[in-house]
């Protein structure tokens, strides 16, 4: 099973989000993990404006986080890059990397 290709809009504040963020253990919902995101290049270059982004938990949700990465990011159409979120909850860590693809929006990618 393939994983999807997030877009991210050229020009615009992009909403980062992270939904349902549980517990490997007990499947119990963390909602009180420091999350941060940072974007990089397939070089693994950090994009200037996208390292270690805040996350916050969305008030009354499940595991709901959400960051934003600022329209000052640039982005090339077309171009692959790597969306790398970290948590951490007492003692409790986790990490994902997820591709992306940089597009107009509205555009199909």
């Amino acid at each position: 099973m393939s994983t999807p290709i997030l877009p991210l809009y050229l020009s615009e504040d992009n909403l980062i989000e992270m939904d349902e963020l549980t517990d490997a253990a007990d499947g119990t919902y963390v909602n009180d993990a420091t999350m941060t995101f940072s974007i990089k290049d397939t070089a693994e270059a950090v994009l200037t404006g996208a390292n270690g982004v805040t996350m916050s938990y969305v008030a009354a949700s499940n595991g709901k986080y959400q960051g934003v990465s600022p329209k000052t990011v640039v982005f090339t159409v077309a171009t692959t890059y790597y969306l790398e979120v970290t948590a951490a909850s007492s003692g409790r860590d986790g990490f994902r990397r997820i591709t992306c693809k940089a597009q107009y929006h509205g555009a199909k990618p």
